[in-house]
């Protein structure tokens, strides 16, 4: 029997892990990071490892030695690093990718095993819904091509590669006389729970906005 091992916390990865999982297979599912080492993992012998909404770097002596895959929704080598969906929407982006890569102790350069294109319209609980459909459908074409000992792998393109930073809790401030309408609307519709939320300073106090249309 196929044994893998699923780190993940978030509530979209979590979702993944429970709609990939087959009783014919082994699954275990870690939301922790004090069982991310290689004493806890040895004791599974994991085929896979997979890191899914993980932010958390994995010690080397895991990803070396074992398969380790992650999960990116951006169109690696594009938006490498921390907030991609955010960093996406807020530069204007209209279509995104679930990328599934083996990982190395590169942050996000490892051969692409998986990449499907996805739309990035809506408010996030609709993209995410986009990506929790796709990592499914990617994640199980993965696993039948290592029951075919086949896994394959696309080497990224160093060329087009982007790398932006995790956005902090300020960077949602709103600034109405600053911005334009349609800009104040992405970073509203992008920024919701549980990433820190969009919001206006006021004289006293912030006025957090969870939704909104805008006119031209």
């Amino acid at each position: 029997m196929k044994s893998y091992l699923f780190f993940g916390y978030r509530e979209w990865a979590i979702d993944i892990f429970n709609m990939v999982k087959n009783p014919t297979e082994k699954w275990t599912l870690v939301c922790n990071s004090l069982f991310c080492n290689r004493e806890y993992i040895d004791s599974i012998k994991p085929d896979i490892i997979f890191f899914y909404g993980w932010s958390d770097i994995v010690p080397s002596e895991i990803v070396n030695n074992y398969m380790c895959l992650c999960l990116h929704p951006s169109p690696l080598p594009k938006y490498r690093g921390g907030s991609p969906i955010q960093n996406q929407v807020i530069a204007g982006e209209k279509t995104s990718a679930v990328t599934i890569f083996r990982m190395t102790e590169d942050v996000d350069r490892g051969e692409i095993l998986f990449q499907e294109a996805f739309l990035l319209d809506g408010y996030l609980s609709e993209i995410l819904e986009r990506i929790k459909g796709l990592g499914y459908s990617g994640t199980r074409k993965i696993i039948n091509r290592l029951n075919d000992d086949y896994m394959g792998g696309l080497i990224q393109n160093e060329i087009n590669a982007t790398i932006f930073k995790r956005r902090s809790p300020k960077q949602s401030e709103i600034k109405p006389t600053e911005y334009d309408a349609k800009y104040c609307y992405d970073m509203i519709r992008c920024l919701q729970p549980p990433y820190p939320e969009a919001f206006i300073k006021c004289k006293e106090g912030r006025l957090i906005i969870e939704k909104a249309r805008y006119e031209i």
